[in-house]
């Protein structure tokens, strides 16, 4: 691809970037960025390829065979697809899994059919899935076999990404799994200490757990917090204190007699 041929340039990024093994690709799309710790190649020629297949096959069957479909289809669709398949970049940061569709044309690739930027980020808290999906099958009436991976991204909302063409979807998948764990990754420090501060947000956050203490474990139902070891000792308690009541009492009729016997004497 365009973004893989060109040589690798000292990144504003600092170490996070530039210390990596070489082994990891740097979009020079992120470079602008802090907040990226790693960024991952897409396979923009496998897509564009795919995709102008599918095309080509929905546009020639005779059934959809029509001379402007083929005009529009090599000035308009299949350049369109190219520009929609180079402007999408991914990238773990600080926060989360973020997928960026930069600005691309559409349409009649005029400018008033421009489609703007757009940018999702999935926090690691909120991450309930994520997976590859490899391909099978083929697409568009048997003609041409799937070829393209897809990594899939969810939350307890729902299905949030689906990426297809991660060059290497699972070392995504190992990475995104490691930061959701708090381990961070690997060859980039920063990245501990990013999901160490998450940890101790998560623990400041965290209800207090009464039933470790000994007082709320008694009074306070231990872990689960429904009273039920408290009653049995709060009835003990009240038929002590109605004990100590009667013999109060007791004890005050006693001193009123004795009381009254020796104003009786002194008189």
């Amino acid at each position: 691809s365009r973004a893989a041929a060109e040589p690798r340039r000292p990144s504003p990024l600092g170490s996070r970037m530039t210390d990596a093994p070489p082994s990891y690709y740097v979009d020079p799309y992120f470079q602008e960025s802090d907040q990226i710790l790693r960024s991952y190649e897409i396979d923009y020629d496998k897509i564009t390829k795919f995709n102008s297949e599918v095309l080509w096959w929905g546009v020639c069957c005779p059934p959809c065979f029509f001379p402007c479909n083929v005009v529009t289809t090599a000035f308009c669709a299949i350049p369109n697809m190219q520009d929609r398949a180079r402007a999408t970049h991914l990238a773990i940061t600080r926060d989360g899994i973020r997928y960026v569709v930069d600005k691309h044309p559409s349409g009649c690739r005029f400018t008033m059919c421009d489609i703007g930027r757009t940018s999702k980020t999935v926090p690691f808290d909120k991450l309930t899935d994520c997976d590859v999906q490899e391909p099978a099958g083929t697409a568009c009436c048997c003609c041409v076999p799937n070829v393209l991976t897809t990594v899939t991204v969810d939350t307890a909302s729902g299905r949030e990404m689906s990426i297809q063409g991660v060059k290497d979807p699972f070392a995504f998948k190992q990475d995104v799994w490691a930061m959701k764990r708090g381990d961070g990754l690997a060859g980039v420090p920063e990245s501990i200490v990013a999901t160490s501060m998450t940890r101790v947000e998560k623990d400041s956050k965290a209800p207090v757990d009464r039933g470790s203490s000994s007082w709320f474990g008694a009074f306070g139902g231990g872990g689960a917090g429904d009273g039920s070891e408290a009653v049995p000792l709060l009835r003990e308690q009240n038929v002590k204190l109605d004990k100590q009541a009667e013999l109060l009492s007791q004890a005050v009729a006693y001193l009123k007699v004795i009381a009254n016997h020796q104003q009786s004497t002194t008189t």
